[in-house]
């Protein structure tokens, strides 16, 4: 670009800050007009601002003081309680505007979440609240911001930025999420995973509950429950009194969501506005709790007050000792025509292992992964109701019930147990074929050490580990012993020599050969989690594809002889 594009822009910065360098001046237009896309009489005040943020002058009172400096952050974990002028770059995460009394008057101002690391893709990111005085009409939920003149609160240990009236606002990119106005009610199926919203629903459940402080110094009153519209349920959590009974149609306005676990659940506190709602077209009690029973697919981990039929298929009793006095544990398998899962109690069932398999119905129960899989937990003998006859076929054998899945549903949802499912081999790990385990935890070793215990005896072990893909997703996967051996068609002594004869890297390569590009079916559980999914196979064959005739298809699409 030519210089005289921004000489007159250089200038007015140096005419108010003379020890600049004209090419950083330059360079710095350059960046907000190719980067930000903002043009440079719009980026004059904030540039001028950063090189006046360079110097720390003196001031001329006869206190012979110094001006403070700006402090320049990448990262909200860089800062401290007395941390005044900031200057950072964030995403907004959630921005909402409430009415709030301040020295008697009635103000505006805007709170909610920002993040920082915003240019780096699957970084680590630091999330605080905020609080916006002004408030700038400039921030929308999905923007990236560059705060001036912001300045630290710290509460009880607990630090947010304020975003006081005279800071500066510039847009860095524009919001990209969905920007719903205070007061206007959203469905719960689209309630985001943070943020401040407004919903209507139907009480489905309420009790009074105890949060006991971590310190011990005491508890905390609440009251726990479930709300419900035609497109979804979800659970809440009031800090405050909650007197609306069971079945009473309720507007909610600035309820916080928090995601416990895998698991969105709405938070009531001092702010939020609860009011009586009426609305003749809104569905029923009978209608909205038929929406709120749940198959064992789609439970996630952190999930309260659910609802459920499953069938139990083991069931057994253990007993442990904790703070010296000996206390027991029910805990068994469960399924559906979904799949299969765990489910514990803490009390005594009316099940005798004798009357298996038997269904039953789940009130009010909650879930916990363990690991990485949904296993209910029953608090209560009365949370269960045991039924004459399942609402499936009764033929239905669901002691080794296997669910055929596709990949995309599989990748996109929560951990699963008992599923099929299919897909292309595009890679083969290097740490496939014979490994060494920790005799002790079973972690695999890593240059004969575990992570855990060190240097400690060793177990031998075979597994694969691939990538597949449908065309849509990819998971990962994990072939155990048995589906490995019966897969590639060896034994675990012919695999060891094989691997000894021709060296790792080169029985790899075998495999690579053998399995690229060849559509395989496994059965197992999966683990999705943030890293992705990753399939636990205990059984895995190649489909009968015509390999030759595939190869052909393949040559012809791509114009190889």
């Amino acid at each position: 670009m030519s210089d005289d594009k921004y000489e007159s822009h250089i200038k007015a910065v140096l005419s108010e800050c003379p020890e600049a360098n004209t090419d950083e001046i330059r360079a710095a237009f350059v960046k907000y007009e190719e980067e930000f896309y903002i043009p440079p009489q719009d980026a004059l005040r904030s540039i001028i601002r950063r090189f006046q943020g360079d110097k720390t002058p003196t001031s001329s009172n006869n206190s012979g003081s110094q001006t403070r400096q700006t402090k320049k952050v990448v990262s909200l974990s860089e800062l401290s309680g007395t941390d005044r002028d900031i200057e950072i770059e964030v995403e907004v995460v959630s921005h909402n505007l409430r009415e709030q009394t301040i020295r008697g008057e009635q103000k505006q101002i805007a709170f909610g979440l920002i993040e920082d690391n915003p240019w780096e893709e699957g970084g680590n990111r630091v999330r605080w609240e905020y609080k916006d005085w002004g408030p700038n009409s400039n921030i929308t939920p999905g923007s990236v911001i560059r705060i001036e003149g912001a300045s630290v609160n710290e509460y009880q240990g607990k630090m947010s930025l304020n975003i006081n009236q005279g800071a500066r606002i510039a847009v860095l990119r524009e919001g990209t999420r969905p920007v719903h106005q205070p007061g206007e009610p959203i469905d719960i199926e689209k309630i985001p995973n943070d943020g401040y919203i407004c919903v209507v629903g139907r009480v489905l459940s309420s009790r009074e509950d105890q949060i006991h402080r971590k310190d011990g110094s005491g508890s905390i009153d609440v009251v726990r429950g479930r709300i419900a519209d035609e497109t979804g349920t979800i659970g809440f959590l009031s800090w405050e009194p909650f007197t609306h009974e069971v079945g009473s149609l309720i507007k909610i306005d600035g309820a916080q969501v928090r995601t416990f676990r895998d698991t969105p659940e709405l938070n009531f506190g001092r702010t939020t506005k609860i009011e009586s709602f009426h609305d003749a077209n809104f569905a029923n009690m009978e209608k909205l709790n038929s929406h709120n029973s749940k198959t064992i697919s789609q439970l996630t981990d952190g999930s309260r007050d659910v609802e459920a039929v499953v069938q139990i298929t083991e069931w057994q009793k253990r007993s442990f000792t904790k703070d010296g006095e000996e206390r027991f544990l029910w805990s068994g398998q469960i399924a559906d025509p979904t799949g299969r899962c765990r489910m514990s109690a803490w009390e005594e069932l009316p099940i005798s292992s004798s009357d298996l398999p038997i269904t039953v119905k789940l009130t009010g129960v909650r879930v916990r992964a363990w690991q990485g899989i949904p296993d209910i937990t029953v608090d209560k003998a009365e949370q269960i109701e045991i039924l004459d006859n399942p609402p499936w076929d009764k033929n239905l054998d669901l002691q080794d019930h296997v669910v055929e899945v596709e990949l995309t549903e599989l990748v996109n949802s929560s951990s699963r147990v008992g599923i099929s499912t299919s897909g292309t081999v595009v890679s083969v790990r290097e740490d496939s074929g014979i490994i060494m385990r920790c005799s002790e935890c079973r972690r695999v070793l890593r240059d004969g050490e575990c992570s855990i215990h060190g240097k400690v005896e060793s177990q031998q072990d075979v597994r694969l580990r691939l990538v597949i893909d449908n065309g849509n997703v990819t998971a990962s996967l994990l072939i155990n012993k048995d589906a490995a051996l019966k897969l590639t068609n060896t034994t675990e002594d012919k695999m060891a020599s094989d691997i000894e004869l021709e060296g790792k890297m080169a029985y790899v390569q075998s495999l690579r050969d053998y399995l690229l590009g060849r559509d395989i079916q496994v059965n197992g559980r999966t683990i999705v989690d943030d890293q992705g999914a990753m399939i636990l196979a205990d059984y895995a064959e190649i489909k009968s594809d015509d390999g030759a005739m595939l190869a052909t298809e393949v040559r012809a699409q791509w114009g190889i002889n």
